[in-house]
């Protein structure tokens, strides 16, 4: 039977029409296989872009709830401790959660593996939510301190394990973006959690303040249970539990843990503790000394056993055998305790040395703040537009230096908008340098499979978490040692000279000649301080310079980069 639709041919012309469409119109659309890819979303997990972006908010939930419950408890300090009689040990809530935190941050790697990555997260979630729910109930300040331990436990996989779910998301000309939309809502977290935590305290007691994280963390699990895949990651493969588990190395992650908790505590007892008895314990202390040997010990035992015995390794030595692997890893380590040394001391530089409010002291820190978030949304857009990491990692690590270097200018008599520019392009560099690194990491170990993400991953936040720890430890280690060879030679009262040392409040009201004196010995401890950050900025960027300077792989199948938005 005959047609009654016009026939295309090639003396028809543009303006006849085909089904209803004009041939231009025809012509000029893409053909089946373009239609079908533009449907779907780009990420690699074939989600739905509805399901991706809950996938990437139930795990970005997580990581703010981290995030916010770092600086409830810095606030709280002051009223737990009191509440206990037992101000003196309130500083322990922070250190027990850095030690544990940085102690099992390595083993998520292979926890993430050998469960899959959503089962890992929902583990170090669990452990992170009870060890909140017994905060909230605490009789003691011990138990409020263990409970802290394993808050810690979890808090290590938050972060790590969140970011290794979306390497597995998303491509790597899209991977820095997105870390950028998680570093953003970090440093939201951060930013509420103090205000929010210290109206809770203020209006409810610091008991809520711990309760009332807990539904929103349960929130958070039903969120990843929901949305997040079940089949990312190895997941272990084929096997029951008990096989899964049995896969896990054991023997070298006890032994890591314990290498890091023992450097760490020794760090911390010689700068942040006082002995029973009263003093303070000095780097020659049995204990101090009998710890750091110890992990030296255990560190030796350690490498032994990964390298001759361990059949799937929690860090596998061959990473840090190849450059860029081992580039990003101690650079991470070096910055994070650069950029932790300089945010812990810029604030006692102006209650200590400009003798300014706290209010003051932590204005200058917004700036700082707000570059976190731009840059590193901006780092990861120009590394997906470019398809380049390495002049945005060398970039970035340059600012953190010019940073350093503006805040040797810092004396007594600085000009006020010197203080407000010093730390501001550090701000950018420390966002831009970790989600540059990061992409850096994954572009690497990807040449050859995606099996090593996960241990890279946790091993980048290992160094770093260690990196932030031994920042603050150190710093304040070469301040005291400064404050005190400076107050012992002006002044004979031990009395007054510890007192000046272990609280910068009271130099407001100190007579005038021995303000003077406290005034300039702080200045002078914390421009050695700032020797120290330069120091080590200049460190990590001959680090960096180290790692391989490769392309970022396109995304699989070839999507555009404009996919992101679809």
């Amino acid at each position: 039977m005959a047609s009654n639709k016009p026939r295309a041919d090639e003396r028809a012309p543009l303006t006849a029409h085909v089904d209803g469409r004009s041939y231009a119109a025809v012509a000029a659309a893409p053909p089946a296989e373009e239609v079908r890819r533009r449907s779907e979303h780009h990420n690699l997990a074939g989600l739905p872009a509805w399901r991706f972006r809950l996938a990437c908010l139930a795990i970005w939930s997580a990581t703010f709830l981290a995030a916010f419950d770092g600086t409830v408890v810095a606030t709280l300090l002051s009223s737990i401790g009191s509440s206990f009689n037992a101000l003196n040990q309130a500083s322990w809530l922070g250190t027990a959660y850095l030690l544990s935190l940085c102690s099992f941050t390595p083993v998520y790697g292979r926890l993430s593996d050998a469960l899959g990555r959503r089962n890992a997260l929902l583990v170090a979630l669990g452990s992170f939510t009870l060890g909140t729910a017994v905060c909230a109930v605490a009789p003691s300040m011990g138990a409020l301190i263990a409970a802290r331990v394993l808050a810690g436990v979890g808090g290590g996989g938050l972060t790590s394990v969140g970011s290794i779910l979306i390497s597995d998301l998303v491509d790597l000309r899209h991977r820095g973006l997105y870390q950028g939309y998680a570093n953003v809502l970090f440093g939201l977290g951060a930013s509420l959690g103090g205000p929010v935590g210290g109206w809770c305290a203020d209006t409810f007691g610091w008991r809520v303040a711990f309760s009332a994280q807990l539904p929103l963390l349960v929130a958070s699990v039903l969120a990843i249970i929901a949305f997040v895949p079940s089949t990312l990651g190895a997941g272990g493969g084929e096997g029951s539990w008990s096989d899964k588990l049995r896969k896990i190395d054991y023997a070298g992650s006890t032994l890591l843990a314990a290498a890091i908790g023992s450097l760490l505590l020794g760090v911390s007892l010689k700068t942040a503790a006082s002995k029973p008895g009263g003093g303070e314990y000095a780097w020659s202390d049995p204990l101090v000394a009998g710890l750091l040997v110890a992990s030296l010990v255990v560190t030796a035992v350690f490498l032994v056993v990964e390298g001759k015995y361990a059949a799937e390794p929690v860090l596998p030595l061959g990473l840090l055998s190849r450059r860029t692997p081992a580039s990003v890893a101690f650079s991470n380590l070096t910055m994070a305790a650069c950029i932790f040394s300089m945010l812990y001391n810029v604030p006692l530089f102006f209650t200590a040395v400009r003798l300014q409010s706290s209010s003051v002291a932590g204005a200058h820190l917004l700036p700082y703040s707000v570059l976190i978030g731009f840059g590193s949304l901006a780092i990861g857009y120009v590394m997906r537009r470019s398809g380049r990491y390495y002049p945005a990692m060398m970039f970035s690590a340059v600012l953190i230096v010019a940073s350093c270097a503006l805040m040797l200018t810092w004396t007594t008599s600085v000009p006020e908008w010197l203080t407000w520019l010093a730390p501001t392009p550090a701000g950018f560099g420390y966002a831009g340098a970790l989600t540059s690194t990061l992409v850096a990491l994954m572009a690497e170990v990807t040449k050859n499979g995606r099996s090593e993400i996960a241990v890279a991953t946790s091993m980048t936040y290992m160094f770093r978490t260690v990196g932030q720890v031994l920042g603050v430890a150190l710093s304040a280690a070469i301040l005291q040692a400064t404050l005190e060879a400076d107050l012992t030679a002006q002044l004979s009262d031990r009395t007054l000279i510890d007192a000046i040392r272990h609280s910068s409040d009271i130099i407001p009201g100190l007579p005038g000649h021995v303000r003077r004196i406290a005034v300039d010995a702080y200045a002078h401890g914390l421009h050695r301080v700032w020797q120290f950050n330069l120091a080590l900025a200049i460190l990590t960027v001959a680090i960096m310079a180290v790692a391989d300077n490769d392309h970022i792989p396109e995304a699989p199948g070839g999507a555009q980069d404009d996919a992101a938005d679809e």
